[in-house]
């Protein structure tokens, strides 16, 4: 279960655990929309007739949605017109007070999920990206893989396509990979959302990031975590398999 925050706050705004909240997005004949799926709030002590709302984000736009109030929520669907389709999508979670704009307690930095997905280190999305296939965004919140969404209509759909798989989830672990690399210290602070790449890394078998700032080692350290990874889903093996059965039916 996730947990409220205990840092100090003067303002005396509850900052809520992402964990608490669950958003799926979806995109059906060129039309994005999310639905708020999960509010759990139940032991957090707040009144139930907290108003709800959504602000969904993407770069410098923005739209806001009434979603009722805390005690009696509403899950439909809702566009998510306006919204600037090369960037990332952000979500935000505020509770106040009917009439009231101070606001109670908010949920911040909620990523897009495709609801083909489960939680995943390297989410992926859809975004207008003209001619190029695929984007890596990086920011403090980790990485977002953007796939072209006139090539693919989903996240399942681009991730399935071994030609994807093979030639563009490497490169984009190794981008993730420099960006730890730059920072390592952010994989031992368990406020940092990279820190989550730590298990991860572990699970893998490999070696944490050089804490010094020698260039060559960060590259040498990147290279090994992403053959590693490749290793573990035999790209290679299986784009050269799909080759063949392509040829093959020829």
């Amino acid at each position: 279960m996730g947990h409220l925050s205990a840092r100090s706050n003067p303002t005396g705004l509850r900052e809520i655990d992402r964990s608490r909240v669950t958003i799926s997005v979806s995109e059906i004949a060129g039309r994005r929309s999310f639905i708020l799926d999960r509010l759990d709030l139940k032991d957090a002590d707040l009144a139930g007739n907290l108003k709800v709302f959504v602000v969904a984000k993407a770069g410098n736009t923005n739209a806001r949605y009434d979603m009722g109030t805390l005690s009696s929520l509403s899950h439909e669907s809702r566009p998510l017109d306006g919204l600037d389709r090369s960037q990332p999508l952000r979500f935000r979670v505020l509770l106040h007070e009917e009439g009231n704009p101070k606001l109670v307690a908010s949920i911040e930095n909620l990523r897009a999920r495709d609801d083909s997905q489960s939680e995943s280190l390297l989410p992926m999305e859809p975004a207008d990206l003209g001619e190029r296939i695929w984007r890596l965004v990086v920011d403090e919140n980790g990485p977002i893989l953007q796939f072209n969404s006139m090539v693919f209509p989903s996240a399942a759909g681009a991730e399935n396509y071994i030609p994807f798989g093979a030639l563009v989830l490497p490169e984009a672990l190794r981008l993730a990979m420099e960006r730890i690399a730059s920072e390592p210290g952010c994989l031992e602070d368990e406020g940092d959302p990279w820190s989550m790449w730590a298990g991860w890394l572990d699970a893998i078998g490999a070696d944490r990031p050089p804490s010094d700032d020698d260039e060559e080692a960060r590259a040498i350290w990147c290279n090994r975590v992403v053959d590693r990874f490749c290793g573990h889903f035999k790209f290679a093996s299986r784009l050269q398999a799909d080759l063949l059965k392509g040829a093959g039916s020829d």
